[in-house]
């Protein structure tokens, strides 16, 4: 049985995870940190929901939403989302955590006129930003688009996005 390995960088310590390649499951590891296996391969980890880390060998910079990574395209969307804040972690690599495709080239932080609740825009899609989760991830909210009513009514939602 081959045998892949991730290391993550944490802020106390490096987390190393060795699972059997097409294994599927749940991994409990170090008694407060749980790696589910995905059908498609690699793993989920929302404990990390909010995080930004950068492939030290191809330099992408992804944020981790709903424990699985996005590319952020470019450095413009990158400020759209977190203004000047540079915090992104430095990994080895992003191979074992699973994905599920980029943000969109431009996606922000809107609200409507007549209602301060914030959404994510990305992919055609709206996801409401839950207060708690606005400031877990860093979002920067001097960057927040105010849009009319209509704009954001008739984009489809997706789930909330929780810290």
């Amino acid at each position: 049985m081959s045998t892949r390995n991730l290391v993550l960088a944490l802020p106390l310590a490096a987390l190393t995870i060795s699972t059997g390649a097409g294994a599927a499951g749940t991994t409990a590891v170090a008694d407060t940190t749980t790696v589910t296996t995905t059908a498609t391969g690699g793993h989920t980890f929302p404990q990390d929901n909010g995080l930004r880390l950068r492939a030290a060998r191809t330099g992408e910079v992804h944020l981790i939403l709903d424990g699985r990574k996005h590319l952020i395209p470019n450095p413009e969307t990158h400020r759209n989302l977190f203004g000047d804040d540079q915090t992104v972690r430095l990994v080895i690599t992003l191979d074992n955590i699973a994905g599920n495709g980029p943000l969109s080239d431009g996606a922000h932080l809107a609200r409507t006129t007549d209602d301060d609740t914030v959404y994510l825009i990305s992919n055609g899609l709206k996801r409401e930003i839950l207060p708690a989760a606005l400031d877990e991830f860093r979002f920067d909210r001097q960057r927040i688009r105010t849009t009319a009513p209509e704009v954001l009514r008739d984009l489809p939602a997706a789930a909330p996005l929780t810290a």
